[in-house]
Order: structure tokens, then sequence, then C-alpha cells
């Protein structure tokens, strides 16, 4: 029975257990779980296909482009927010203060970047 506690006791202990439990790191795999779903429900029902037709069409107001653009979004989305999951597993490991920097000043750009997008609306 002390083997059992001992095991929980060192799988608490592990350093990745630690890094998830980091509220930066939970943030990052919520991020990404989320913008998966976004990408996936637009991939599933974004499109259709009409009975008069073999093409499909996007159902935002049948504009092709808002649907690319959504896509494009989250697929960014989630591939940032695991590269920067995996940056943040990398800062464990002693990097040098110039590479963590970097990585803080990408963080914040990629982060502020989608706000600063403009008026709301679209421009026909």
């Amino acid at each position: 029975m002390k083997q059992g506690g001992s095991f929980l006791q060192n799988l608490l202990e592990n350093n990745v257990v630690q890094f998830l439990k980091k509220p930066q790191a939970i943030a990052r795999i919520l991020a990404g779980l989320f913008s998966l779903i976004i990408f996936a429900s637009l991939m599933t029902d974004g499109y259709e296909n009409p009975t008069a037709s073999s093409q499909l069409h996007c159902v935002l107001n049948d504009n092709r482009a808002a649907c690319s653009y959504a896509t494009v979004a989250g697929v960014l989305a989630f591939l940032q927010s695991f590269l920067f999951l995996s940056l943040d597993a990398f800062d464990i490991i002693s990097i040098s203060h110039r590479v963590k920097s970097a990585i803080l000043i990408l963080d914040a750009i990629f982060s502020s970047v989608p706000g600063l997008s403009g008026p709301e609306g679209a421009v026909d």
C-alpha cells in the first residue's frame, strides 16, 4: 500500500505535471482546445451543399472569404497556442536571457495583433 502512495507522490513531483499545473500552461492548452473546436465546427457546419448544386457554399452570407478567413484564423490560433506552449516548456531548460525576451516579445505581438484588425464590419 505504501508503494502506491509513493508512486502518486512521485507523479505529483514530476516536472511535466508541475509544468502542466501552471496557469499559463493551462490557459494555452484551453486556447488550443477552443481554437480546435471553432476550426472543427466551421469545417463541418460552415459549408453546405445545396441540392441544386454540387459545389460547397459558405453559410456565412454565401461569402467564401468569410469561411476561409475563419478557418485560417482557427488553424493559426491552434498552431500558435501549441507553439508557445512548447516554448514555455523549454523555459524550464536553462536558455539565455535574450532568447527568453524574444519569446516574450513574440508572444505579446501575436496576442495583440488580432485586436489591431481595425473597425468592425467588412468592406466590400
